[in-house]
C-alpha cells in the first residue's frame, strides 16, 4: 500500500481521536503531547511520508485505543 494513503488513514485515527494536527517546517521531530488538556501532535512537513508513518504508528502503539477500529494493515503495523 502506497505511503500517502497509509498516513491519510493514520490521520483519521488521530482526528477522531480528537488530536489537534499541526503540520509545519522546520529541523524538528514529529511527536505528541497534552498541552493545557488539549491532544496535540505536531507534525514536520520535511519527513517523508514513511517516517511520518512510522513515529505515528510509534504513538499508536502507546495508547488504549481498544474503542477505535482500525483497519487491519494498521493495526499490524503497529503491533510490528
Amino acid at each position: 500500500m502506497k505511503a500517502k494513503r497509509i498516513y491519510s488513514d493514520l490521520m483519521d485515527i488521530f482526528e477522531k481521536m480528537d488530536y489537534k494536527i499541526i503540520m509545519d517546517k522546520g529541523n524538528f521531530n514529529t511527536g505528541y503531547c497534552v498541552l493545557e488538556d488539549e491532544k496535540t501532535i505536531v507534525i514536520n512537513k520535511n519527513r517523508p511520508y514513511e517516517n511520518r508513518n512510522r513515529i505515528l504508528c510509534d504513538i499508536l502503539s502507546s495508547m488504549n485505543l481498544n474503542s477505535y477500529y482500525l483497519k487491519p494493515y494498521i493495526r499490524e503495523m503497529i503491533e510490528n
